[in-house]
């Protein structure tokens, strides 16, 4: 099963105006900065298995109504073998937990 090759965070805020990609180091230090205009939050990364395909997680929107149980569910349980056997992490969880 393949291992996570590189992982960057997608954020998009409420204003709608402005969107921006960082890494785990920068969204873990600026999370408390931002909670309250953010509208979208995706993880993309890509595998180390060749294919060079982006994945695109959606940790947390605005538009959708889902509980935070709902998400972390949904992703653990998605074929290891096509979409990695680490894709999400406890980072990842907090956000989940923090934003829905």
């Amino acid at each position: 099963m393949s291992q996570l090759k590189s992982c960057l965070y997608f954020i998009k805020f409420k204003d709608d105006a402005e969107k921006t990609t960082m890494n785990k180091v920068m969204l873990e230090a600026s999370l408390d900065n931002i909670y309250d205009n953010v509208s979208k939050i995706v993880k993309r990364y890509r595998l180390h298995d060749g294919s060079n395909t982006l994945f695109n997680l959606t940790l947390y929107s605005e538009d959708e109504n889902s509980s935070a149980d709902d998400y972390i569910t949904h992703y653990k349980s998605l074929p290891k073998e096509k979409y990695g056997n680490n894709i999400l992490d406890d980072f990842d969880i907090e956000i989940i937990t923090m934003f829905n």
